[in-house]
């Protein structure tokens, strides 16, 4: 009995151990409780830019530098309702996210967020909403 009771609790240690390894920002679908475009979408709400340049990968802020990147996010309309439809796993290792979006008037579009994981963390690339 107690043999098994330390392979159950190896086995739990193991499987935890294996979700913290990944770390918590790694996953797009699955962010602060909601998916990237979620949380992307809440630090615009809220004007956290400079947060939200810490989430834009390397090689977007190598591309338009961060001043302009800055300006980007504080300018851009993202003022509707987005909810996640699903995600395409690229072959450039990139991972575009597909979102619903709807404004108050209840017109329906679609809002694309490509993101790349970075160092073990999901970092914005681009969108069809702003930085094409």
């Amino acid at each position: 009995m107690k043999n098994v009771i330390l392979i159950l609790i190896a086995t739990l240690g193991l499987t935890f151990g294996s979700f913290a390894q990944k770390g918590k920002w790694s996953n797009p679908v699955f962010m602060e409780g909601s998916s990237f475009g979620n949380y992307f979408q809440r630090l615009h709400k809220l004007g956290d830019f400079e947060t939200m340049l810490k989430f834009t990968s390397s090689e977007c802020v190598k591309k338009n530098g961060k001043d302009k990147l800055f300006k980007e996010f504080e300018n851009m309309k993202f003022d509707y309702e987005i909810k996640l439809k699903n995600k395409i796993e690229n072959s450039d290792g990139t991972i575009t996210l597909n979102y619903e979006k709807k404004n108050v008037m209840t017109e329906k579009g679609m809002l694309r967020i490509v993101v790349r994981v970075e160092n073990d963390t999901v970092k914005f690339v681009s969108s069809n909403a702003f930085l094409k």
